[in-house]
């Protein structure tokens, strides 16, 4: 049997590389794999290499590492292909808060929706539909792992363009269970959770410690840990998610940083310089913070590269740990049920557009990824996932396209973008903060639309 190859594009990542080199040291069924991690940095790429070296050999694993900055040469025979792209970078993503900011528009993660998530996708997606397009060439029988966001249009983007066999994967439905089961008091794996929607707006269709329903025993904390006189500490008192479960009727997931930007009544109307309502602003401190930490990070790694620092230990539940245990089981035929991966609806929620990336569980084995289907959802909830399924349907055809008509629609669409006018204005300014890579749509395609 030839060795499995695993190719990962975008291995700069300083959070999931090294967590993915030391899941995959300790996986027997990637006992003799290669590793070829692809970055357009060739520091990045060298530097991750020799930590996975470094990784494999104080734990006794026979995985063999190695750098690439062409992609097209590491892909041929892989696999299983991860992508964890970020186009722009740290400054691409601070940028993305920054521009809709001066226009009065305020985002806490910026990262998904909201204007700062359709500009990052008109960089994201025609890299990404690029790198689906060589995998389908050069390893046609690999499955495509994305991580990078935004999530939903960039999964529609490769499964639509480029390459089918791909689903997207994010830690925030794993997460959420693993605090759930906290708040409970129950051991994770012995709660039963179901998510389903789109990815940073899931909504937990089902909850059972074993057969017993603990629906409205969540009901209940969530209640007394947003009353009046609470402390007002840990992620059940969050005001947006408590609010939206008492709207909607169901809990969504991942917390408010990130559902709080799929409405207009969170955020919009923040004057500049003002702290977000809705307990937020510790939310958007802590993107801005991530975002500038990450050259500290690669300071840590350079170390432990070298040699010159101790490894960290690898953190339970870590990200890269489903992806492991995912590929072995597509790579094994031993059925795995996993929580939540990202692909395309074709009716798994009825009520939903079939061409949307939906967020659902799945079996992932001999078969392959199959996504399981939930059936309907509460009217108000499809409604509200449709119309941003829509939009994010225009910033695909947009990114793929690059037309600018359909990119100005897809802002204008969001709702915490008040007017058609403010749009045409982030969608000028963000050319310009993030020159060349939006050059495209600079220029008006009226005459061939």
């Amino acid at each position: 049997m030839s060795r499995i190859k695993v190719v990962l594009v975008g291995a700069g990542s300083t959070v999931f590389t090294p967590g993915l080199l030391a899941d995959l040291a300790s996986s027997a069924v990637f006992d003799d794999a290669s590793v070829h991690l692809v970055d357009i940095n060739e520091d990045a790429a060298q530097t991750m290499a020799l930590l996975g070296r470094r990784i494999a050999k104080e734990r006794g694993s026979g995985l063999s590492v190695e750098a690439h900055v062409e992609r097209r040469d590491a892909l041929p025979g892989a696999a299983l292909v991860a992508t964890t792209i970020a186009v722009g970078g740290a400054d691409g993503w601070r940028a993305d808060l920054d521009v809709p900011l001066a226009h009065g528009i305020t985002q806490t993660v910026g990262d998904t929706v909201g204007p700062g998530g359709v500009l990052r996708a008109l960089r994201q997606v025609p890299e990404l539909v690029a790198i689906g397009r060589d995998v389908a060439e050069l390893a046609p029988d690999a499955w495509l792992v994305n991580y990078a966001n935004p999530l939903t249009a960039n999964v529609r983007a490769i499964s639509g363009f480029a390459h089918e066999k791909v689903f997207g994967l994010c830690h925030g439905t794993m997460h959420t269970k693993a605090m759930l089961a906290n708040a409970l008091g129950v051991p994770r794996q012995e709660l039963t959770a179901v998510f389903a929607g789109l990815n940073h707006l899931c909504w937990l269709l089902e909850l059972r410690h074993g057969r017993h329903d603990v629906y409205p025993r969540l009901r209940a904390l969530v209640a007394e840990a947003t009353a009046p006189d609470a402390s007002r500490s840990g992620q059940l008192s969050e005001p947006v998610t408590a609010d939206l479960m008492e709207v909607f009727g169901l809990y969504p997931a991942p917390g408010d940083r990130h559902v709080s930007e799929f409405f207009a009544w969170y955020l919009a109307g923040t004057p500049n310089g003002a702290e977000l309502p809705w307990r937020l602003q510790p939310g958007l401190d802590a993107t801005r913070r991530y975002i500038d930490e990450k050259s500290d990070l690669w300071d840590k790694l350079h170390e432990q590269a070298s040699g010159a620092r101790p490894l960290d230990a690898a953190p339970e539940g870590q990200e890269a740990e489903r992806l492991v245990s995912i590929a072995e089981a597509l790579l094994t035929g031993a059925d795995l049920v996993e929580l939540a991966v990202n692909v395309p609806n074709q009716g798994k929620i009825p009520n939903l557009p079939s061409e949307a990336v939906v967020e659902v569980p799945a079996v992932i084995g001999a078969a392959g990824v199959t996504g399981l289907a939930v059936g309907d959802l509460p009217p108000a909830l499809a409604a509200t996932l449709t119309a941003r399924a829509a939009q994010q349907e225009l910033t695909v055809q947009a990114a793929v396209s690059g037309s600018r008509t359909l990119a100005l629609q897809a802002l204008a669409m969001d709702p915490l973008v008040p007017s058609p006018h403010l749009a045409r204005s982030i969608l000028d300014d963000g050319i310009l903060a993030h020159a060349p890579l939006l050059a495209a749509f600079a220029a008006s395609d009226d005459a061939t639309s």
